[in-house]
């Protein structure tokens, strides 16, 4: 895994801090050539090909991107080249030199496995032996290849990604995520993509091509997932690793390897992110370079490198940036989400968050789409990133806030955290933006995770059901997942508005077209006590690990904490 290209991508707009590259003329000109590989339709792509010195065959990794093929891959600043490997970089249809259309990743898996089998029929490649390997838009490439690829692929190593673009990248709760889906066609000249990701959006055929998880039994590839909770592709790493490690196909099930650090999109692999509010100690710092070499050796050449002995899971536990506190440690997993118990937080009328059910009441929440409330932090791409400091959108007065009273002892939050939020609407539409902090003492409000759900996508993705004003409903937002110890002292924070702009294209409220939609401000109440029991759930395990101050990898595996999670979270209680 290499670093270069990801630096290079996030100028034009994609990056990841450990992808593929390094400088230019590291490798003898005389084992560099451009091939024009053809695809099934007859379309050709430009594809850059580097040869070690010396007497092949070699095994051979992959990237295809649409950045561009002029850097060869690298494994921590040292070309793949001088590890022995054969390297092949290439540009996406309709990319640079390569012919056809960009069409959003669509053409990536015939296009892709048209390559892998290219690559395998050359001279230069050793009996097939290939590996994939790249992050974030190289990644996706990987993700599009994984179902029915050719027997020859022997590993994957996708980082900061996904195989589920609806969900997880262009809409996520039914709304459009505006930042990241405007600002990357924008800098990729390709305004035609945006429109046209407008007019699709419910989940209907148009989405196929891009949806990679329809058959996971045709995964049959070994892979290596990693992310960072921070990562706009974050859950798509989570649900990538669940879905091949339990319903992947041989070769698949069961060779599946998770990383999550506590790292955004443009700091994969470092704990020193400058966008956050706060910095992680140095062991939040991996060389996720180094673990993909490692990776390569094992698949593409059977070298013993130690990966027989990684653990399926490895994920970083958040906590305070305090000393002493809890948390700031790598917990090794069988699996993921860990067994938890689910811990429901109700939301009060006075501003309270409890654990038991308050009684009846309401307050009235104000969104005006003209004036939206402003997104500063979170899961970002061309703003910052990370755990922003909440205290500059809480003081609003259109953000309802919620605050538990300090934890007499750590709480441990790791999976996948659920707002199940009832309200009064009067607008047949709106969003309801849910954001989770953890509270210091001195009065910091840092952003954990948060999530958007738009209330006419409440019933699916392919499916619109308007609300019916002065009739109440439940409106659940998922946050998406993290692993956060709330230290002693501390408390949780729940704060909800009505739109987290630009994160989140603004709903006009109006229940009309929202590419054309009449701006209409909204005041929807929102309920609470034993009927309409708002809350927020939190999968909680007892665990609370101290920051030992030794080498990454020491802390011990997370104890389960129940046997089984309940099948509906909510009605876990506590």
């Amino acid at each position: 895994m290499t670093s270069r290209m990801c630096r290079d991508a996030w100028r034009v707009g994609v990056v990841c801090a450990v992808a593929a590259a390094t400088l230019p003329g590291l490798v003898d000109a005389q084992q560099r050539f451009t091939e024009w590989v053809e695809m099934g339709d007859g379309v050709l792509l430009a594809t850059e090909v580097w040869l070690p010195e010396g007497e092949g065959p070699w095994p051979v990794v992959l990237t295809r991107t649409p950045y561009g093929r002029s850097d060869p891959i690298t494994f921590d600043d040292v070309p793949a080249t001088d590890l022995g490997f054969a390297c092949v970089v290439q540009e996406m249809r309709g990319t640079h030199d390569s012919q056809g259309e960009f069409r959003g990743y669509a053409d990536d898996g015939p296009d892709g496995r048209t390559t892998v089998t290219w690559i395998a029929a050359q001279p230069w490649c050793n009996d097939g032996a290939i590996g994939m390997d790249g992050c974030s838009a190289s990644g996706t490439a990987q993700y599009a290849v994984a179902p029915g690829a050719p027997a020859v692929l022997d590993c994957l190593a996708p980082g900061a990604s996904s195989p589920d673009q609806y969900h997880h990248l262009i809409y996520q709760g039914g709304c459009l995520r505006e930042e990241l889906v405007r600002g990357w066609t924008s800098n990729q000249n390709l305004p035609h993509l945006y429109d046209e990701l407008k007019q699709h959006r419910l989940r209907d055929d148009w989405w196929e091509p891009l949806d990679w998880t329809s058959a996971p039994e045709t995964v049959t590839t070994p892979a290596f997932h990693y992310g960072g909770w921070f990562d706009f592709a974050q859950q798509g790493a989570l649900d990538a690793f669940v879905l091949y490690q339990h319903r992947g196909g041989d070769g698949a099930s069961g060779r599946q390897y998770l990383l999550m650090g506590p790292w955004s999109h443009a700091t994969v692999g470092s704990g020193r992110n400058t966008d956050s509010a706060r910095l992680y100690p140095a062991n939040a710092s991996v060389n996720v370079g180094e673990l993909n070499l490692q990776w390569q050796r094992t698949w593409l050449k059977g070298e013993p490198t130690g990966v027989d002995q990684w653990p399926p899971v490895r994920v970083y536990l958040m906590g305070a940036d305090q000393t002493g506190a809890a948390g700031n440690v790598w917990v090794n997993l069988d699996d993921w989400p860990p067994a938890a118990q689910i811990v429901r937080m109700f939301l009060d009328a006075d501003g309270g968050l409890t654990r038991a059910a308050p009684p009846g009441g309401s307050l009235v929440l104000t969104i005006d789409p003209e004036h939206p409330v402003p997104t500063y932090g979170g899961a970002n791409l061309f703003q910052a990133s990370g755990s922003k400091d909440q205290r500059r959108v809480e003081e609003r007065d259109d953000v309802l806030v919620f605050t538990s009273e300090p934890f007499a002892r750590p709480l441990t939050v790791m999976g996948r955290v659920t707002a199940r939020v009832w309200i009064r609407p009067d607008t047949p539409d709106l969003d309801l933006s849910v954001r989770l902090t953890d509270v210091y003492p001195d009065g910091r409000s840092l952003l954990i995770v948060d999530g958007i759900q738009r209330a006419r996508m409440r019933c699916g993705d392919d499916v619109e059901c308007l609300l019916e004003p002065g009739v109440a409903a439940e409106i659940e937002v998922d946050l998406w997942s993290t692993a956060m110890v709330f230290d002693t002292g501390h408390r949780i924070r729940v704060a909800i508005a009505g739109s987290n702009s630009p994160r989140f294209e603004v709903n006009p409220c109006d229940g009309g077209d929202l590419n054309a939609g009449t701006p209409t401000v909204a005041h929807p109440e929102i309920l609470f006590g034993v009927d309409f029991p708002s809350a927020i759930l939190l999968p909680c395990v007892n665990v609370a690990p101290r920051h030992p101050g030794g080498r990454v990898g020491e802390a011990p595996p997370v104890h389960r904490l129940v046997d089984d999670v309940p099948a509906r979270p909510g009605d876990a209680g506590m």
